[in-house]
């Protein structure tokens, strides 16, 4: 009773645009898959609006438009997503875009005084000084030197456990691994290959025979998000395409089947949450989960030439189409929800900068492998 009351309660206190969305998710999902092409050109559109409504306006994406609070403060973890999502989807760049500039410009302001990046909490955190690495190293071509991204890789480096793994550390950070691999090959020499295998080698002794990855998520390791599961084989499979290290390969393949099976064949979603028994814990989706899910499974069928892993990945993304607005509210089309449905457990009523960068990238995958257009 107490649980139907809260609910009532928050129903009744709801903005009017959060009501409407959350009656809307809960109703039919939209039948037809719009496609790559339109998706594709949505997202990048909202992820401009997502720089555009950062408050000071000084190319910093917020991490998240609310339907209870408004668009939010800007984010590193975001604007980093965002540069590389740019630089991969403009074809051949003349020059480093006004946009993806203004945000680098401030991607290299935020960088802290010991070479790391932070979180919300100010504090620098491996996984994102691991994804503004990444986002540097693609925009090397247009930037006078490389001196923020040997700093940002020192900062790894000075902070790496005895055991490979970072503080609170989470398998997840393999992406970190993947970062100080491409740091590697920018300013080689100086440990960054050897850290990012001691990392690994730390990531796989987490994997059971079943593929689980423990100590993939820092809110509940229990049954924890399915995106940090993804992040976790993605970090694995850019590892294997850098370094052709068969046991990275092996890594993902045991999780990314695992995947494939806990899939909701009929819509193509996964759950939010998974259990150890890859069995789902909660009835939502998690939208960043199967976008990044499908671009490990397009990974994978490129590795080994599996259909079902694309088959997989168009499924994802055929779902994650159809749950994102094409027409309306200009602050929520093109938007990728934090859950499906909007009051689910993951940033609630909320649109998410990760999870749009993380779409558009699964989409214009999708797209350059002979997708629907």
């Amino acid at each position: 009773m107490r649980n139907r009351l809260h609910r009532l309660w928050e129903w009744l206190t709801l903005p009017a645009p959060a009501r409407r969305q959350q009656r809307a998710d809960r109703g039919r999902l939209r039948p037809d898959d719009p496609g790559a092409a339109p998706t594709l050109a949505a997202t990048l559109d909202w992820l401009d609006r997502a720089q555009d409504s950062a408050l000071p306006n000084d190319g910093g994406l917020c991490r998240s438009f609310s339907l209870l609070d408004g668009w939010t403060p800007p984010c590193a973890l975001a604007t980093a997503d965002a540069i590389a999502v740019w630089l991969e989807t403009t074809p051949s760049p003349a020059e480093l875009a006004p946009r993806a500039r203004r945000a680098l410009d401030w991607l290299l302001a935020q960088q802290q005084d010991d070479g790391g990046f932070a979180a919300t909490d100010g504090a620098s955190a491996a996984f994102v000084t691991g994804q503004a690495i990444l986002a540097l190293a693609a925009a090397r071509p247009y930037l006078a030197g490389s001196e923020a991204l040997r700093l940002a890789a020192g900062h790894l480096l000075a902070s790496q456990q005895q055991d490979g793994s970072w503080p609170a550390a989470t398998v997840r950070d393999t992406q970190t691994a993947w970062a100080l691999m491409r740091a590697d090959t920018i300013a080689p020499g100086q440990g960054f290959a050897e850290a990012a295998n001691r990392a690994l080698a730390w990531a796989m002794t987490q994997q059971r025979r079943n593929g689980w990855m423990a100590s993939c998520c820092t809110d509940d390791p229990v049954r924890p998000l399915t995106v940090t599961i993804a992040d976790a084989v993605r970090g694995f499979l850019e590892c294997y395409r850098a370094g052709r290290t068969l046991r990275h390969l092996d890594a993902a393949v045991m999780a990314g089947w695992a995947l494939v099976a806990v899939q909701r064949r009929e819509d193509g979603s996964l759950p939010g949450r998974l259990s150890e028994k890859w069995e789902p814990a909660v009835t939502w989706s998690g939208l960043a989960g199967d976008a990044q899910a499908a671009i490990c499974w397009e990974a994978l069928h490129e590795f080994t030439g599996d259909r079902a892993f694309r088959d997989a990945a168009r499924a994802a993304m055929g779902f994650v189409r159809r749950t994102i607005a094409l027409t309306g509210d200009p602050d929520r089309v093109g938007g990728v929800r934090g859950s499906y449905p909007v009051d689910g457990g993951f940033r609630r009523f909320q649109y998410v900068s990760r999870a749009a960068a993380l779409a558009a990238t699964a989409n214009a995958r999708e797209l350059a492998g002979g997708g629907t257009s």
